[in-house]
């Protein structure tokens, strides 16, 4: 692994841990705030997959990641260790995990490819007649 590498997982962790401290502070504020973080972290990864900025992307996927680790926070809730509901929890945590990690960001780059503009494929001109006359059958 090059220092380049781990200096962008590095980039990657401190995104996800500013996601979930935000997302703590958010919800201890109010309902308001976290609906209101959770559509500027959406609103980035859209604008990234629009504008095709893989960094950018990478940082508002690890952005989301850390909300939904602050929504797992946010759920949790005191269980007794001989119950079944442990498990239960543990099966929430991994459903929010995999909504945040996985689905949203894909449905939000679903939406994304339908608003972006598509590139203009180069096209060859057309041969002019002086091309056309000096050309053989062979070519």
């Amino acid at each position: 692994m090059t220092l380049k590498t781990f200096g962008w997982l590095f980039v990657l962790l401190l995104a996800c841990l500013a996601g979930f401290i935000a997302t703590a502070a958010a919800t201890i504020a109010g309902a308001a705030w976290a609906v209101g973080l959770l559509i500027v972290v959406w609103a980035l990864l859209l604008l990234a997959e629009v504008l095709r900025r893989v960094p950018l992307r990478d940082v508002a996927w690890a952005l989301g990641v850390g909300y939904g680790v602050g929504v797992i926070r946010w759920l949790d809730v005191p269980v007794e260790a001989g119950s079944g509901t442990q498990w239960l929890m543990l099966g929430v945590d991994l459903l929010v995990l995999v909504f945040f990690g996985l689905i949203a960001p894909a449905v939000l780059g679903l939406i994304a490819q339908r608003w972006a503009p598509r590139p203009e494929l180069p096209t060859e001109k057309p041969a002019s007649p002086e091309q056309l006359r000096r050309w053989g059958p062979k070519d």
